[in-house]
């Protein structure tokens, strides 16, 4: 049995690396290509490698997900858009719940079954539609977080529809209220107990291998890593909770440490492979032959899925104030079952709430929308891109109003140039939103069909500070050459948002103080950060540690930063060079 299971994972691994490295070729989604290779493979295809044999490792690829999911969030992240998890994500779940649970009453006057089917189809897949987001460079855009929000609500919405399976079936004691009732008691004591013990030796346990780690081997982090998502997963299923909420939580924990991106780094190749192996094991419950002979039914119920999700999602994001064309990108992007519908409705068939038959038929259907999500996506953002296409009788102002509409606590950037573009590139690392604006027009169109949220405007002028969300903006970063230009945002900032930091790249120092009296927060000197480079370079060069060599750069820093604020003639002797 352990060698049939080694060839097994042995099987999975290799058809893995040869779907990624041919759809690479064909610059396809590796997500369709997954799906096909586990029907050929699977229980219903040449039966290679079979359902059971996998499910576990499908599991912990949905596991790492929502830990990075978590890792890319931090509470302040989640705070700015709780507005879209709980306002558009709970009405999203509870309306399509509402319509398919009554359309399933019409058809079959079974209410308990139509309360699972409803819940299990208004939910989305995490897995897949974040997947497609990587893979269009579309997390620092609207459709990246209204995605993200709806899903973060629909993984929540999980823990219930669990809980009252059984509740449903009469094989659990108590009444609904009770039941429940005790559920989300269990749940707050879990993510309490997880809050607490994160807290309390989280930072400790980081900061003892930091130190203890600095040039040896990535071993331990990994270890550490895999201990926390494990554990905290452990934790709510032990619970009764999903595996899933206790690694979305450890991930938030984790997101508040200086330890994220390690962590990030140590779990990306588990994450990638696992969820691959997720994807493979939805591929094998696809059955060719019952496709066949109820194809009529599972395309009718497939396209009628797409249709209500993709109409409803479409629908909120307009009345929330989103573009047309971004709210209908979204709505095709989660129209699809997710992977939390094949457990309800795996339960539901156990608890015989739902006949085996027809719970047969919901699984092909979620599979089938699943699989059709990265042609969805395409066809969203052809029909985004017309839609939301800038004209004459649109205003650029409006267009960044659009653009900066659900952004908060944000970063501004005036000029997408090459510094622009590298200070974007640290702050989408950081899962930083930010918004950018640029007066080269032709450079913002090629920037915005790569997915960056770059827009026309300019920096100096108010009514643009205004629609791009200075007020509830963190900071603004000036990267423009033009020195007329900077001073003269500064002077609009400081004027109208004191509050607001100012970080501003100059040539060299000796204009600080004119920029610092005109009230930029902070002055970045290129040539003087240059030559800093430069000689910690050699320091490193020459063995100095890294930390000597950091607190050196910090020290001149500090030093000749506030000097400048003071001092006409700093750096005289390097202009006379």
């Amino acid at each position: 049995m352990e060698g049939h299971l080694l060839a097994s994972i042995i099987i999975l691994i290799a058809t893995a690396v040869f779907v990624v490295a041919i759809l690479k070729r064909f610059k396809l989604s590796p997500v369709l290509g997954y799906l096909i290779a586990g029907a050929v493979i699977g229980d219903h295809g040449f039966r290679i490698v079979t359902f059971s044999q996998t499910n576990l490792l499908a599991e912990f690829g949905i596991v790492f997900l929502l830990f990075a999911i978590g890792l890319e969030l931090s509470f302040e992240r989640l705070k700015a858009l709780r507005r879209y998890v709980f306002g558009l994500g709970s009405m999203q779940v509870l309306i399509t719940s509402v319509i398919i649970a009554g359309a399933v009453v019409l058809l079959s006057d079974n209410i308990n079954a139509a309360i699972i089917i409803g819940g299990g189809l208004a939910l989305s897949s995490t897995a897949i539609v974040m997947q497609v987001i990587e893979e269009t460079n579309n997390q620092s855009t609207q459709l990246g977080r209204i995605s993200l929000a709806i899903l973060i609500l629909q993984d929540f919405v999980v823990v219930p529809l669990l809980v009252i399976v059984p509740l449903l079936a009469g094989k659990s004691d108590g009444s609904l209220a009770s039941v429940l009732g005790m559920a989300f008691l269990k749940a707050i004591v879990a993510l309490v107990a997880i809050f607490i013990a994160g807290r309390l030796f989280l930072r400790p346990v980081f900061a003892l291998i930091s130190s203890d780690n600095k040039e040896s081997s990535n071993e331990l982090p990994i270890a550490l890593t895999l201990l926390i998502v494990l554990s905290a997963a452990w934790g709510t299923e032990y619970s009764g909770l999903s595996l899933a909420l206790g690694a979305f939580v450890a991930g938030l924990l984790v997101a508040e440490t200086d330890f994220r991106l390690q962590a990030e780094e140590s779990i990306y190749p588990f994450k990638s492979l696992l969820l691959g192996l997720f994807f493979m094991t939805v591929g094998m419950k696809i059955d060719v032959k019952e496709i066949y002979e109820q194809l009529g039914h599972i395309i009718t119920m497939s396209i009628a899925l797409i249709v209500i999700k993709a109409l409803i999602i479409s629908a909120l994001c307009i009345l929330f104030g989103f573009d047309k064309g971004v709210s209908i990108h979204s709505g095709l992007l989660l129209s699809q079952g997710g992977e939390f519908a094949f457990i309800l409705f795996g339960l539901g068939k156990e608890y015989e709430i739902i006949e085996e038959s027809s719970a047969n038929i919901l699984l092909l259907v979620v599979t089938c929308t699943m699989a059709v999500t990265p042609l969805l996506s395409i066809l969203g953002q052809k029909i985004a891109e017309k839609l939301d296409k800038p004209t004459e009788t649109k205003k650029p102002l409006q267009v960044i109003e659009q653009g900066a509409r659900d952004l908060t606590n944000h970063v501004i950037l005036g000029g997408f140039g090459k510094v622009g573009r590298i200070v974007a590139a640290i702050l989408e690392a950081e899962r930083i939103n930010y918004i950018a604006l640029d007066l080269n027009s032709e450079m913002v169109k090629e920037e915005q069909a790569d997915g960056f949220p770059v827009f026309f405007g300019d920096a100096s002028q108010l009514d643009t500070l205004v629609v791009a969300g200075a007020d509830r903006a963190q900071s603004v970063v000036l990267t423009m050459n033009n020195e007329v230009t900077i001073k003269k945002s500064l002077r609009t900032i400081y004027n109208n948002y004191p509050s607001l930091k100012s970080i501003v790249r100059l040539k060299n120092l000796k204009q600080a103080k004119e920029f610092y009296n005109a009230g930029a927060t902070i002055i970045i000197p290129e040539e003087y950060e240059i030559g800093l480079q430069l000689g910690g370079a050699i320091m490193k060069s020459i063995g100095v540690s890294e930390n000597e060599i950091n607190r050196i750069k910090a020290q001149f820093r500090s030093g000749n930063y506030v000097m400048a604020k003071t001092d006409d003639n700093l750096l005289e002797s390097e202009e006379r060079d």
